[in-house]
């Protein structure tokens, strides 16, 4: 059941409600869960009853904690977050729970969703990419975001966050892996609803022919893809980049239904 990877999950606000069936499932399994995506904990662990976790039980024998975002993601005397010092809290925070309960494993869900909006998307990026996509043995770390977090957000942005991560989260508990194919069909679908589909063809074997650059390469270099774009069509480029980035979060939007591999 539990998959040694990181995961992302977008998220809408009415939605988080979801994630505490998945955390049941892997509570009932002998899972242990260290929950740090929201920031009113009272608010949760009650949302957390009323979804059927016997929170009291998981909370006294240490299978379920839930924790403030401040006690978890540290920041510097700036107020930036701190990637290292962050992680080595989840680190301390895992190997704890770890010798203090008898758990098959861990599944850790975090947010940086404060940091994105207070636009530290650097910060963000780094410490993903520090995670990498695939954590420590017998974990999996699920990152969460909210939608709206990215409204103002780059499409390079949001691709270098995904790239950190080996897959998203869908309705259902369905996991679908982020690669080529995905970025491919969303590039084609936002160029085709902003160009038409003749111009949308030769834009993207433009892309490839002239500037050398495929799916590979954005996902290599998630702003050469802007680059590319501002030459090509200019003045035109922010509603092109725009639709990319729309048809990017559908693609990845937790409500979205995928042909994907099941947590169970």
């Amino acid at each position: 059941m539990l998959r040694e990877t990181h995961s992302l999950c977008l998220l809408q606000q009415t939605e988080y409600a979801y994630l505490y069936d998945i955390i049941g499932r892997y509570l009932s399994n002998g899972y242990a869960v260290i929950y740090a995506a929201e920031p009113n904990t009272d608010k949760v662990l009650e949302r957390m009853a009323r979804a059927g976790i016997d929170v009291e039980q998981y909370f006294e024998n240490g299978m379920l904690k839930v924790m403030s975002l401040d006690s978890v993601y540290i920041s510097d005397h700036e107020k930036n977050l701190s990637v290292s010092q962050t992680l080595e809290s989840w680190h301390n925070i895992i190997s704890r729970t770890m010798d203090e309960t008898k758990a098959k494993g861990i599944l850790a869900i975090g947010s940086t969703d404060a940091f994105i909006q207070d636009g530290q998307e650097e910060h963000v990026k780094e410490y993903e990419d520090s995670i990498g996509k695939r954590p420590r043995s017998l974990t999996e770390a699920v990152c969460c975001y909210d939608t709206d977090s990215f409204s103002d957000t780059s499409v390079s942005t949001l691709i270098a966050i995904l790239n950190a991560h080996e897959y998203t989260i869908h309705y259902g508990a369905q996991y679908a892996e982020w690669k080529e194919d995905k970025l491919q069909s969303v590039l084609a679908s936002a160029f085709n609803k902003v160009l038409g589909s003749t111009t949308s063809d030769l834009m993207l074997k433009t892309l490839k022919s002239v500037y050398k650059i495929d799916e590979k390469t954005i996902l290599s270099d998630p702003e050469v893809l802007e680059s590319a774009v501002a030459k090509f069509f200019k003045d035109s480029s922010p509603a092109i980049l725009a639709a990319v980035l729309k048809d990017l979060k559908t693609e990845i939007a937790f409500r979205r239904q995928v042909p994907a591999v099941s947590a169970s």
